[in-house]
């Protein structure tokens, strides 16, 4: 079957989201507009069992707790289950409105009846499996207890490459004692963290142990002429990155300093490994995954609460950084951090100068009435799709903005308009998916996505054309319009998105 194009709209959908239940949200996240029409081709195949999503309840509307509370009075967990993490909150946590759930297909047929009017916006964590067990939602929370003299902060550590075993994280020289007095790893699967529903939780003791274990393993080594080992620790980079992000000389309150404690001491830490993504979307980048990173920090502060009392405040290090989203803070996960941060429950760091914003960024003004091009070079054997964010600001009210795709080798789309979603297909798969809904789940302002399949996929049918991809803009309305553009490709592109005003353009543009 040739190529060509398929435009639909958000009020018909694309199977197997229903029709209904896209109807019934009003900031639907265009990814998962994408990833089911695609039928999630590019994030492992189509999710079974449970996939976790992170949600922002209505303004007015339940807390997250209520909603917990109402899923268990409803007997709903066999499509929808929270945490212990949003179910028994700390008091300074109570009233909070953003949380996550793990939710099996089912839970769209439901967005349009049981759920009808609770959500203000949803993401799903996509390429990201979760192996939550409903059956065992009530089993107790078995964390670490609380400890006297632990002062009132407490520094938590979020990333995907954390050791607990690093000598840098050490409470005494020989490495026997850790500073962490719990560690949640969210990639494992024997899913032990009682009440939170997947990876394993280690307690302080527990560690102790293995790094004691590891020592005398590491003599015995040594003895026999081996070199010196540090156990599991990764003695790499990131861990000593990380080891030195906070000084060890920080002020302790007050009261421990009249008591005597030692203020030289460096501060207690907790631990979260980060579930990792598919190697696919690791590559491109793609969107932040929302339930994981704030189950992390949520994690962060209920133990900091459990374990040095309810002033203790922690000092959250999140290395969890995305070149995608409106960089103005009303991402999801951004506004429920913000809404952490509010409680002087926590404060939290995200990095900064991670990647090179000239190769993945571009930006362009159109003039009222006027158009625009934005050139996408698309490097040739990618093993990951490549992703495209437009987002728009505009100097009158909502941008009034169409747009077409131009293939390096086939057929321009039609002019795409506000809540058109179009597909560029071959022999009946996705080449290129476009998802112009407006003002969506990922930011306030409005956002096309473009999505595009990956250009070394074995299928002849299946694979996006390397080249240069043309994205044409046209503001259809009298107000003058900026594009933020942030393109999400493999990482060993080299290419620098370019963007060149439709004045500009010459012939065969």
């Amino acid at each position: 079957m040739s190529p060509h194009w398929e435009i639909g709209t958000a009020s018909e959908g694309f199977e197997p989201v229903a029709p209904r239940a896209l109807a019934a949200v009003a900031r639907i996240d265009p990814y998962i507009v994408w990833a089911n029409a695609t039928r999630y081709r590019d994030l492992g195949g189509m999710p079974r069992g449970r996939m976790p999503i992170a949600i922002e309840m209505k303004q007015g509307g339940d807390t997250a707790q209520q909603f917990a509370q109402t899923i268990e009075q409803n007997g709903w967990q066999p499509w929808i289950w929270m945490s212990a993490l949003y179910r028994d909150p700390p008091a300074a946590l109570a009233a909070t409105r953003f949380c996550t759930a793990h939710v099996t297909r089912e839970f769209y047929t439901h967005l349009n009846t049981h759920l009808a009017g609770r959500f203000e916006r949803f993401t799903e964590a996509l390429a990201i499996p979760s192996h939550v067990d409903a059956r065992a939602q009530r089993v107790p929370a078995d964390h670490a207890p609380m400890r006297e003299g632990l002062g009132n902060a407490i520094v938590g550590v979020c990333d995907e490459d954390v050791a607990f075993t690093h000598p840098r994280f050490s409470e005494d020289a020989a490495g026997t004692r850790t500073r962490f007095q719990c560690f949640w790893n969210q990639n494992d699967a024997a899913d032990s963290a009682a009440g939170l529903g997947y990876g394993s939780e280690l307690l302080k003791h527990q560690m102790d142990a293995l790094l004691d274990d590891a020592r005398l393993h590491a003599e015995a080594a040594h003895a026999a002429g081996g070199a010196r080992i540090y156990g599991f620790a990764h003695d790499g980079p990131a861990a000593a990155e990380l080891a030195g992000r906070y000084p060890s000389r920080v002020l302790r309150s007050a009261d421990s300093a009249q008591s005597g404690d030692d203020r030289d001491a460096p501060l207690p830490m907790i631990g979260v490994q980060l579930k990792r993504r598919l190697r696919t979307m690791r590559d491109a980048f793609g969107p932040c995954p929302d339930a994981e990173v704030l189950d992390a920090v949520r994690y962060v502060v209920q133990r900091a609460q459990d374990i040095g009392g309810a002033g203790c405040h922690a000092l959250v290090s999140l290395n969890a950084g995305n070149v995608a989203w409106q960089q103005d803070g009303s991402s999801l996960i951004e506004s429920a951090l913000d809404e952490l941060m509010d409680t002087g429950a926590c404060s939290v760091v995200l990095p900064s100068g991670n990647m090179d914003l000239s190769r993945c960024r571009g930006a362009l003004t159109i003039a009222g009435r006027d158009q625009a091009d934005l050139r996408w070079p698309v490097r040739a054997h990618a093993p990951s799709p490549s992703l495209a964010e437009i987002w728009f600001s505009s100097d009158g009210d909502a941008p009034r903005v169409d747009v077409q795709i131009v293939p390096p080798d086939g057929i321009a789309s039609a002019w795409l308009a506000l809540g058109d979603i179009g597909k560029y297909t071959r022999g009946g798969e996705a080449i290129c998916t476009v998802v112009h809904l407006g003002r969506g789940a990922r930011g306030d302002g409005h956002m096309i996505l473009v999505a595009l399949a990956p250009t070394g996929a074995r299928s002849s049918t299946r694979r996006a054309a390397a080249g240069e991809w043309l994205i044409r803009l046209r503001n259809s309305g009298s107000a003058t319009v900026t594009a933020y553009a942030w393109m999400q490709c493999d990482d060993s592109s080299d290419e620098t998105p370019l963007v060149v005003p439709s004045h500009e353009r010459g012939a065969g543009h």
